[in-house]
């Protein structure tokens, strides 16, 4: 079959299931998809891809010398451990582990890839929390210019990845039948809890980093995250400020639902949340208001689709045809 030569690196991680899924949904292009893991250096492992078991191979420095896309869906420090041993190859490594000592961003505003793409044979994303707000606030800045924000964002367990995840489960277990809360992943207990984490700092300073560099200005913001009892999906609580009266909050909602940048209204009866999030491209939008010249909005975004997997295949498709990979499409 005509096609491409595609890898996914750790395709058991969460955001690498959904690689995975999305490459399935959009029909890429992949005549071949070679698996790999970064978990074990000396050995593969046999797992279950769409039904069908599956050989996950060991990553190797030169593993990736017969692919031409491949998708880094790991931990940072694993990513990086491998940039520094890897092969010369002509590879385009698409990464969402979140490392940053290699590679270039790719910076993707209110759902549209840059034109060209950058030069790059690894490209970047951007902070998932950090594209979502950095789309809100180009939407709303449709309207007319966004003086400052201030953001607190509930972090998931699922950035975290599967071991957290189950983790969090054992936990709230744990809780219910009053024994010891199991922390190896964790740190703490985080079932039923909320948490400012080690990296707090980091985060809260990587997030309005990207949102300046997705906006392309300095604007003055002000970040408050947590770690929350969330397995999945990210919330962001948005307080606008504007030079003068605020849009009318009917306004603000029929703008951002109508703007085509990947906002939708919930469609389950009564109150919504990350639940409603979890599969869908689509960030919600459950509340908005103003006052004065504020405007607040509450959002709820899966945080490994729309920012993540689905961004991140798009950038491959966008490779593909700017460096004309397939020639014959």
């Amino acid at each position: 079959m005509r096609g491409l030569s595609v890898a996914v690196v750790d395709p058991g991680s969460l955001v690498g299931r959904d690689v995975k899924a999305v490459l399935r949904e959009r029909h890429f292009p992949a005549a071949n998809l070679h698996l790999f893991q970064t978990g074990n250096p000396s050995a593969g492992l046999l797992t279950e891809d769409d039904g069908e078991a599956a050989y996950v191979a060991a990553l190797e420095p030169d593993s990736l010398s017969t692919c031409q896309i491949a998708f880094f869906c790991g931990t940072s420090d694993a990513t990086t451990r491998f940039l520094s041993v890897r092969a010369s190859d002509s590879c385009v490594a698409i990464d969402l582990s979140g490392q940053r000592a290699a590679g270039v961003f790719v910076d993707a505003l209110r759902g549209t890839l840059p034109s060209p793409l950058p030069t790059s044979d690894h490209l970047l994303l951007r902070d998932p929390a950090a594209t979502v707000l950095a789309d809100a606030v180009a939407a709303l800045e449709s309207l007319r210019p966004v003086q400052a924000i201030t953001v607190a964002i509930d972090r998931p367990v699922s950035e975290l990845g599967k071991d957290a995840l189950d983790e969090l489960f054992q936990q709230a277990i744990a809780i219910a039948s009053f024994r010891s809360v199991p922390k190896d992943h964790l740190g703490a207990q985080c079932a039923f809890n909320v948490l400012s984490p080690a990296d707090t700092d980091a985060f809260e300073t990587r997030v309005t980093g990207d949102v300046r560099a997705l906006l392309g200005r300095e604007l003055p913001m002000s970040v408050l995250s947590v770690r929350a009892s969330i397995f999945h999906g990210t919330t962001l609580r948005l307080e606008a400020r504007f030079d003068g009266e605020a849009p009318d909050p009917q306004a603000i909602r029929s703008m951002l639902l109508a703007s085509g940048r990947g906002f939708a209204e919930t469609d389950v009866d009564g109150p919504a949340g990350t639940v409603d999030a979890a599969g869908r491209d689509e960030t919600l939008l459950i509340r908005s208001s103003s006052t004065g010249s504020t405007v607040r909005l509450l959002l709820a975004s899966d945080d490994l689709r729309r920012p993540g997997a689905l961004l991140a295949v798009r950038v491959a498709e966008a490779v593909v045809a700017e460096r004309g990979l397939l020639p014959d499409a």
